[in-house]
């Protein structure tokens, strides 16, 4: 009994601790992810992991302490970047990272075009259909971009917005796509990770 219990309490912890760098990707991602859409893919771990409603306040409670403490951490880096640089040598870092960041967006965009005309070039799409796929793509980021700007009384209430556009969106592929197109194309636009390289001395399973 004392075991379960013990679980129980260090569960929330122990997978706040595994989302944690997902939610640090989303809230400082460029382009206007933002705090709230980690929200929602923290919302979307937690229906899939099947977790009640009290274990999801305690993992908000555990995310917005390390929250807190990654941005005094930050705080703390900044000003040991400024003791060691001048404001010179703090421009051309800041506009070295930014540089940085539009090349690997532009790689990331590069991919995802490539993979998604191979997948239209297969499919045998004509121009018109492939124009109707970009149109409900920009349609639902625009979507996306008004969300994040708008109030919400609660979570629950944005929840139901971004399930709305998610809806939407899906409708209006499915009016091009049938069901086995539209499952290839949802595993063509998820992102792409390198593979890591095992560690010298061990090979990886064949």
């Amino acid at each position: 009994m004392i075991r379960l219990t013990t679980r129980k309490m260090l569960m929330p912890a122990l997978l706040a601790l595994a989302i944690a760098p997902l939610s640090l990707a989303a809230s400082a991602a460029p382009g206007g992810s933002g705090p709230h859409h980690g929200h929602e893919q923290r919302q979307a771990i937690y229906e899939r992991a099947g977790l009640d409603e009290e274990t999801r306040n305690a993992l908000e409670e555990v995310h917005a302490s390390h929250r807190e403490a990654m941005r005094e951490l930050h705080r703390e880096h900044r000003a040991q970047l400024d003791e060691n640089l001048d404001e010179e040598q703090r421009e051309a870092l800041k506009s070295a990272m930014r540089d940085a960041r539009e090349e690997r967006m532009q790689g990331h965009r590069q991919a995802m075009q490539e993979r998604l005309g191979a997948l239209y070039d297969r499919w045998e799409l004509d121009d018109s259909e492939r124009q109707a796929l970009a149109e409900a793509r920009e349609a639902m980021m625009a979507d996306a971009r008004e969300l994040r700007e708008r109030e919400f009384e609660n979570r629950e209430e944005r929840h139901e917005a971004w399930k709305e556009i998610r809806h939407e969106h899906h409708a209006a592929l499915a009016e091009i796509l049938n069901d086995e197109q539209l499952e290839e194309l949802k595993q063509a636009m998820k992102p792409r990770h390198k593979p890591h390289h095992a560690p010298r001395g061990e090979r990886p399973n064949a």
